[in-house]
């Protein structure tokens, strides 16, 4: 096995084409898709004014209390405004037309929140959960209101500023959104990395004897697949350091965080191979023709190549716009679940193409 792991990895380093594309080309993307475009996007979004009208209909008097006094102790006069209106299709439409963030109506008995959100998602975020507050709290004080009034006897307030500035530890830029979303670009393509190592055996014959060996096939594609791990660390170690040493980029805050980082980065990287390897035992052409069309408009409709788009029920759904949310969250939140789900994904994904894998070379004759 390590034979073929050494083989494996001198004939990565002598390609040329490789090294450059998996290797060069991405640490030059991070430090020019970072540079070029830091003046004209950020890294993170401001929620900025958020501009509420509402509409009560209710005629219950406890609910129209509790409502006023909700609207007027959530806004500060500059930075959330609600505002009472009585004309809930013109400001549907201002809503509709970004001029106001969003309208949202009362009604009903058991209180009903409608929301006619605008175009910002961010804010439309921030107003979802401003309402989700106020509408678990109504239902409490409504239940012990119902059941027991005297315990709301001498209740105080207090004012809360509801929007704050989170301090991430670190001052964040383009450069490092693309420090790993050029990762997780190179860990799609190395899709192409294991297909093209089995078409390249097929079409040099070299195939026919791994067929021939006096050995277990199916332990020869498991090991013919393992010797291109040390290709996965390889590149994800020269990324991230070229992109941390060189162009300053920010993963993690703490090593800790960067290590699990790096794991998840070789995690997929390599799943993506083991993946090619199956495609590559079923192909006989081009893996750049067959593969890059579909792996590029995944990346392309998942914000790869740019944060800003994003499209609702697509991008959401596509592998490495959730590989992207991992690290982001890893990196910059320290949150671990989303990263530990893509890992046991990966892995169990990664389990099932080397056995399809084995079994379709298992089958395999020499030509």
């Amino acid at each position: 096995m390590f034979n073929i792991i050494f083989k494996e990895t001198k004939e990565f380093v002598r390609e040329k084409i490789y090294l450059f594309f998996f290797i060069l080309f991405p640490v030059v993307l991070v430090f020019l898709l970072g540079s070029l475009l830091n003046s004209t996007d950020v890294a993170e979004e401001a929620i900025g004014t958020l501009k509420v009208q509402y509409q009560i209909d209710t005629e219950d008097p406890y609910t129209v209390a509790a409502i006023q006094s909700f609207a007027a102790s959530v806004s500060d006069g500059s930075n959330i405004i609600f505002e009472e209106t009585d004309q809930s299709e013109t400001a549907k439409k201002l809503a509709g037309e970004g001029k106001i963030t969003a309208l949202v109506i009362f009604t009903g008995s058991p209180l009903e929140i409608l929301v006619y959100e605008g175009a910002n998602r961010i804010q439309n975020r921030t107003v979802e959960a401003i309402l989700n507050g106020f509408a678990q709290s109504s239902a409490i004080i409504s239940t012990v209101l119902q059941q027991a009034p005297q315990n709301l006897t001498g209740i105080s307030t207090t004012q809360e500023t509801y929007t704050k500035q989170k301090d991430l530890g670190v001052s964040r830029s383009m450069i490092d959104y693309y420090a790993v979303a050029m990762i997780v670009m190179i860990a799609f393509f190395s899709i192409m990395v294991g297909a093209g190592t089995f078409v390249a055996e097929k079409q040099t014959k070299t195939m026919n004897r791994l067929i021939i060996a006096p050995k277990s096939k199916a332990s020869m594609f498991v090991q013919k697949v393992m010797g291109m791990l040390p290709q996965c660390l390889l590149q994800v170690t020269i990324i991230m350091s070229a992109s941390v040493f060189i162009f300053h980029a920010h993963y993690g805050a703490s090593l800790q965080v960067n290590l699990y980082l790096f794991l998840l980065f070789i995690v997929i990287t390599f799943c993506m191979i083991s993946i090619g390897s199956v495609v590559g035992l079923l192909i006989n052409g081009s893996p750049i023709a067959v593969v890059m069309p579909v792996v590029w408009l995944m990346m392309f409709f998942g914000g790869t190549y740019s944060k800003e788009l994003y499209i609702e029920g697509v991008s959401n759904h596509m592998p490495n716009y959730i590989f992207q949310q991992a690290a982001f969250e890893l990196a910059i939140f320290g949150r671990y679940d989303s990263a530990n789900k893509v890992m046991l994904s990966c892995l169990a994904v990664t389990a099932f193409a080397l056995a399809v894998g084995a079994f379709i070379f298992h089958r395999k004759e020499a030509v």
